[in-house]
């Protein structure tokens, strides 16, 4: 049996990295209406796995009935997360599985609103992935 492990840079430390930002509703420019609609918000590097997705809801959206958001690499798609409740305080969401961005991929918010809403929400979005043909350039010590 051929030992690669020191090969194709195995043995360095990868990067983990996490996409984050804060989105507002509202209706000036960079924040997202009360409305149910899919707003690209995003690109992810090429060459990445998505290890784990979630919103953390600051303040939480005053819709009549329902508000709710789901990250897709297509516009409408749930192939990060989906079922983030924009109603209830804290983190939201479910991570729908691991993904591999290929050549990189952008990345879709999907928000839908049921009832009158005065857009007071806050939210933040975090997606987390690993990089996995870049390195720290710090060696892991094996024997």
């Amino acid at each position: 049996m051929a030992d690669i492990s020191r090969y194709n840079n195995a043995f360095k430390k990868k990067l983990s990295s996490t996409m984050a930002f804060a989105l507002k509703e509202g209706t000036d420019k960079g924040q997202i209406e009360a409305a149910t609609a899919n707003h690209i918000v995003g690109y992810l590097p090429e060459n990445a796995i998505v290890t784990g997705a979630y919103v953390f809801v600051k303040t939480a959206s005053d819709a009549a009935t329902s508000a709710s958001a789901k990250l897709g690499t297509a516009s409408g798609g749930t192939q990060i997360m989906s079922s983030a409740n924009m109603k209830t305080a804290g983190k939201q969401g479910t991570f729908t599985g691991h993904l591999d961005t290929g050549s990189g991929t952008p990345v879709y918010l999907g928000v839908t609103y049921t009832g009158a809403a005065t857009e007071v929400g806050e939210y933040v979005v975090v997606i987390d992935y690993l990089e996995y043909t870049k390195n720290s350039q710090e060696l892991t010590i094996f024997s």
